[in-house]
């Protein structure tokens, strides 16, 4: 009986020992990434990060890498409007790169766009804003997949 009993405590703790080693708890997804590509906008060869100054993120990241090529040209060519023309490049290259992100995302509007550029411009609305997202559609992100 004795035997029986340890024998039992022994398989018990076996199986919690072998539980605790084969979970290592929960698991984190893994981050998604991208190569950060450089192409030459504004006369310099630039990465996402050094134009935003800050690691892009996934979807922007994305569009960047897609949408490189013709940034630069969509930038200083494109009417964007007073206030948008008045831009850094690197601000209207967000915005650009944000409205493509944006319109390609279901359920997201020009109304959602506005309300993210917003952030980080405070002082614009839709009428400096829209600009942006119609010009972007139209004509840098027009193409689905470069």
């Amino acid at each position: 009986m004795k035997r029986g009993a340890l024998l039992l405590v022994v398989l018990i703790a076996a199986a919690v020992a072998a539980f605790f080693i084969a979970w290592d708890g929960p698991k984190d997804p893994p981050q998604r990434t991208l190569d950060d590509s450089a192409f030459v906008l504004d006369g310099h060869s630039t990465t996402c990060t050094a134009l935003f100054r800050k690691p892009c993120d996934y979807e922007t990241q994305l569009e960047y890498n897609r949408r490189g090529t013709e940034l630069d040209t969509f930038v200083d060519s494109t009417d964007l409007g007073p206030w948008g023309n008045s831009l850094p490049f690197a601000d209207a290259a967000e915005l650009a790169l944000q409205a493509c992100v944006y319109s390609r995302t279901a359920g997201m509007t020009v109304l959602e766009f506005i309300e993210l550029g917003q952030r980080t411009h405070p002082d614009a609305g839709s009428v400096e804003l829209t600009p942006f997202w119609n010009k972007a559609r139209q004509e840098l992100c027009a193409t689905p997949w470069q």
